[in-house]
């Protein structure tokens, strides 16, 4: 089993095809089969690295709230590229991983060649209500485990557009939400997501970072749309792309469309 020792933890990872490196960082809760479509596609002519974060799947998961910062999921991916002998790769993400990716190439702006961010940013507008949600999270994950967080997480409406698709793709979710332990995702919800900063708080940054950047952003992702836009603003050297008619979950709403875009951006 692939596991790299990062920061006192085992950190699951994937690498299928040949090439040169594609990272993908997965979304709260959902798991390093969130990415299946695109590993797929994608490394027919890319090596593409997937991983489970920190308290997700078959990774370390520490019972200490302490083990848990955005600051920390940083390192764990410069750990995992440093274990992996990578100087250089495209590194992107979704939701939370794309705000882990972003975060990365804005500290080790020489270790990105490429940057992929996708439907990010919940939380930096109406962020009084965005934390008071991941407490819920936390609080039911604790009180009365996964199998709830999994039911509470699927009536979200940031999973609304996927699962409305049809008992096939519900069924997906579940399974990817189903692998975690409760307390790893519950020091998630409040060490990370409910402590990161705005993106708006990194605007200075983002002005300043050179890499080429892909924005995709679902229509209807009501949370990250307008973000989205600031980050257009901001990156000199950015490609903002808009999927129309989907929400929050566009690598796995829209795969072909997805995957499409990351194709052109990777070949311009």
């Amino acid at each position: 089993m692939p596991i790299a020792p990062v920061n006192g933890i085992g950190l699951y990872h994937e690498a299928v095809g040949r090439g040169a490196p594609l990272v993908l960082v997965h979304g709260f809760a959902c798991g390093i089969r969130s990415w299946d479509p695109q590993v797929r596609a994608l490394s027919r002519s890319r090596r593409v690295i997937t991983y489970d974060v920190r308290g997700h799947g078959i990774s370390g998961a520490p019972r200490e709230a302490t083990g848990y910062s955005q600051q920390t999921s940083v390192e764990d991916l410069h750990a995992l590229l440093v274990h992996l002998g990578i100087r250089r790769a495209v590194v992107g993400g979704l939701s939370m991983g794309g705000n882990i990716a972003l975060n990365f190439a804005i500290a080790h702006p020489d270790m990105v060649a490429q940057l992929i961010v996708a439907d990010t940013g919940a939380g930096s507008d109406d962020t009084a209500d965005w934390i008071a949600t991941v407490h819920a999270f936390a609080e039911t994950l604790d009180r009365r485990g996964i199998e709830a967080f999994a039911d509470l997480a699927c009536a979200n409406p940031l999973f609304g557009h996927y699962l409305a698709q049809g008992p096939a793709a519900e069924r997906f979710i579940r399974s990817c939400l189903l692998v975690h332990r409760a307390h790893g995702i519950a020091h998630t919800a409040r060490e990370v997501l409910a402590k990161r900063p705005t993106i708006y708080a990194l605007e200075s940054r983002l002005r300043q970072l050179e890499v080429p950047a892909l924005l995709i952003v679902g229509e209807d992702d009501g949370p990250c749309v307008k973000v989205h836009r600031f980050m257009a603003d901001c990156l000199r050297r950015s490609t903002h792309i808009v999927l129309r008619g989907r929400g929050h979950l566009t690598n796995l709403e829209a795969p072909a469309a997805f995957n499409a875009a990351i194709r052109h951006f990777l070949a311009s």
